[in-house]
């Protein structure tokens, strides 16, 4: 089977996001500079109306790129003009997606949205492959009632659990970094890691991400204090190896008989690339609902949703604001 183009997935990628917000007239993927990579309209909108509005509007917004944001690698910005919206979202280094919607459209399922896309788009960019349809996270993440988030900085803990090998590590470090190396060094005992999300100029969370060591016999006596003030666990297996999966009930007890609250919990599958397979979607969807929390299939070497799932524990933890 031949590799789809990056028009061809531009256009699956772009097609997803307005039937998701049916309040978008047209979307453009464009460069630095200005110009058009990829468009694509409404089929209301006439080619002239919605180009000529996309493009008055980045003009402006351009300048304040270069000026204000300097090289910043990662923004989304929401403008009201007129009666329209514009989103203006990072795309990697080299690109930026822009949404021009209806002046209805709520701010929160344009951002959700618009910043999965424009993540998609730039591991297009990168040569990467993905996966186009939208994960079930995003939607519940773009339906959330809060549209205004708590003004402040916040601080969070995750804890990434699994078994060794299931690729927590580079998980965390294609998050922090934007990296994947191939060569794998076992974490023993506990690394921490930080990176912040923004939700607004005046909202912003950071994440402390604590990649705890796999040796589940090993480490235990060490494991309580590593779970200790957790807000959120991402359970990780290794699709490529059922025993890890068989595995994550044993280390969702072991967290939960080590706090003395509620931690959120989310179940991950990692290495979603590889072609060699051992656990199918259905028993992923079926574990998922017995422990009672959502799934995301990753990919740490590509990239694949691997910031949607540190995403989605951001918005969850600020929900409690």
């Amino acid at each position: 089977m031949n590799r789809q183009t990056d028009t061809e997935l531009f256009e699956q990628l772009i097609s997803e996001m307005m039937d998701e917000v049916p309040e978008i007239k047209a979307s453009a993927i464009v460069d630095r500079d200005g110009l058009i990579i990829y468009s694509k309209l409404h089929s209301e909108q006439t080619e002239d109306e919605a180009i000529g509005a996309v493009t008055a509007v980045f003009d402006s917004f351009i300048n304040r790129i270069k000026t204000d944001l300097g090289t910043a690698k990662e923004f989304v910005t929401i403008l009201s003009v007129d009666d329209q919206k514009m989103l203006f979202v990072s795309a990697g280094e080299n690109a930026i997606l822009t949404v021009l919607a209806e002046k209805t459209v709520q701010d929160n399922r344009l951002k959700v949205y618009g910043e999965h896309i424009a993540k998609k788009i730039q591991l297009v960019l990168n040569g990467d492959e993905i996966q186009s349809e939208i994960p079930p996270i995003i939607h519940i993440l773009a339906n959330l009632k809060r549209i205004e988030f708590p003004k402040g900085n916040f601080s969070a803990k995750i804890i990434v659990l699994g078994d060794p090998m299931v690729g927590k590590t580079s998980l965390i470090r294609r998050f922090v970094d934007n990296q994947f190396k191939e060569s794998y060094i076992s974490t023993i005992g506990v690394d921490i890691l930080r990176k912040e999300i923004s939700f607004k100029e005046d909202s912003k969370v950071v994440l402390s991400i604590w990649d705890i060591g796999g040796q589940i016999a090993t480490m235990s006596p060490y494991r309580k204090r590593f779970y200790q003030g957790a807000d959120f666990a991402f359970l990780a297996f290794d699709i490529s190896r059922r025993r890890s999966f068989e595995n994550i009930e044993q280390w969702l007890n072991d967290m939960q008989s080590s706090v003395d609250r509620k931690v959120s919990i989310m179940l991950i599958a990692t290495k979603t690339d590889l072609v060699e397979q051992e656990v199918s979607l259905d028993e992923i969807v079926a574990k998922a609902d017995k422990l009672g929390c959502p799934y995301l299939l990753t990919s740490a070497k590509t990239g694949n949703n691997v910031f949607d799932a540190f995403q989605y524990a951001a918005y969850k933890f600020i929900e409690r604001f």
